[in-house]
């Protein structure tokens, strides 16, 4: 898979099952203890997530990383 797609998918991932939660974007940052630019970034669906940021989402929503991985595919 192409890096943009795996990007692609990722964010479109956490935007459409983590974010889609919460009220707003304040909220989803605040509970994954994150900036709430980084979440309108991930919503462009062109951030490069790093692993550390990738875990701390996920833990916060009490997903394992290799879960998100399988659901899109790697």
């Amino acid at each position: 898979m192409v890096e943009d797609e795996f990007t692609s998918k990722l964010c479109n991932y956490i935007i459409k099952n983590f974010r889609s939660k919460y009220a707003s974007n304040r909220d989803f940052a605040l509970t994954c203890g994150i900036d709430e630019k980084t979440v309108r970034l991930i919503q462009q669906e062109k951030y490069n997530l790093s692993l550390k940021l990738f875990h701390q989402i996920c833990e916060s929503q009490n997903v394992k990383m290799s879960d998100v991985l399988r659901e899109i595919g790697e």
